[in-house]
């Protein structure tokens, strides 16, 4: 029993000393916070490079050439060209009316004349007010030119067809010009007003319809019979004339679809119309030896030299740059596409497209 106690106090006695022991070392070695100093980098210094300026070669763009854009107005020289038409169209309408009323006195014959010469210029005047757009004036005067040309074609030929009884006369004549003139003018003003034509595409069909008319009456006339006299064969000149009347004009309306001449271009196709007649004049020199083919027949070599001419002088010009810079490039329709179609008893082509 003693020795159970001595036993138990042992252990107390260790774990009193254990318990003193611990805490003194609690006092002895406090918590320490580990503090580490922030180190410092030395900041690295590095050279600034220097990169040469590199020179780039200046491009060069090639140059683009000008193209003045048409002018919107009119220019003077078709106000005037149209001035000049309307006296010769209001002195031919006053003419047309003194003759359907009959009247005789040449005093009183000319009052209308002169009073419509001086009263279409006048009303041009107002109908340029605001300006007309440009090609206007001249499609006027060309279309009331060309209709009045038409006109006169159809008279002289049915005058040299007809019988004396049925002869159209000086009325038929008036009436011919009053109407082709007018509805020409009124032609001419709508293609101006939605074309908006370049005046020189004006003066192309003026000028082909003169041509036509010029190798159509030589070729007309070259070929009528042998045994028909020179006033018989004008039957063959007038009907030759007015063909070749309708042909010009439809090949410069053709034409004028695609291509504006320069007045330099015009100039030598009028210039070669001329070298091509009269370089076939010595043909006729042939016909001079007796029972041989009439002379008339060398009309027709002079149709087809100045044919030659004209497409001479549009070919020599056909680069020619003078004024035509400022026209644009003419459009007339657009085509989107074609497709047969089948009719009763027939078939046919529908095209598509669009007037521009």
């Amino acid at each position: 029993m003693m020795t159970r106690k001595v036993a138990l106090a042992a252990c107390s006695l260790v774990a009193e000393l254990l318990s003193i022991s611990h805490a003194q070392a609690q006092q002895q070695f406090p918590q320490q916070q580990q503090q580490f100093p922030q180190q410092q980098f030395p900041q690295q210094q590095f050279p600034q490079q220097q990169f040469p300026q590199q020179q780039f070669p200046q491009q060069q763009f090639p140059q683009q050439q000008y193209q003045p854009t048409p002018p919107r107005e009119r220019t003077s020289l078709e106000m005037g060209t149209l001035y000049g038409v309307s006296v010769v169209y209001g002195a031919g309408m006053g003419i047309w009316l003194s003759t359907e009323t009959g009247i005789k006195d040449p005093a009183l014959f000319l009052i209308p004349p002169a009073i419509l010469g001086v009263a279409a210029p006048v009303g041009v005047y107002f109908f340029d007010r605001p300006r007309l757009k440009r090609g206007v004036p001249a499609a006027v005067s060309a279309g009331a030119l060309i209709g009045a040309g038409e006109g006169l074609g159809i008279w002289s030929y049915q005058v040299v067809h007809a019988k004396d009884a049925d002869e159209w006369g000086f009325r038929g004549f008036a009436r011919a010009e009053a109407l082709g003139s007018t509805l020409g003018a009124a032609g001419g003003l709508a293609l101006g007003y939605l074309q908006s034509p370049s005046p020189k595409s004006s003066l192309l069909l003026s000028s082909s319809v003169m041509w036509g008319t010029a190798i159509g009456s030589m070729f007309g006339y070259g070929a009528t019979a042998a045994n028909q006299g020179y006033g018989r064969s004008n039957d063959g000149a007038s009907l030759g004339g007015l063909i070749g009347y309708n042909v010009g004009l439809v090949a410069a309306a053709g034409v004028s679809t695609v291509y504006i001449p320069t007045y330099k271009s015009l100039a030598a196709m009028w210039l070669g119309a001329g070298i091509g007649f009269v370089a076939s004049l010595p043909v006729f020199l042939f016909y001079t030896k007796d029972g041989g083919p009439p002379a008339k027949r060398g009309l027709i070599f002079s149709g087809v030299a100045t044919t030659l001419g004209v497409g001479a002088g549009a070919l020599l010009t056909f680069d020619s740059e003078d004024s035509a810079s400022a026209d644009t490039t003419p459009s007339f329709a657009r085509l989107y596409g074609l497709a047969p179609f089948a009719v009763e008893k027939g078939a046919g082509i529908a095209l598509s497209g669009e007037l521009q």
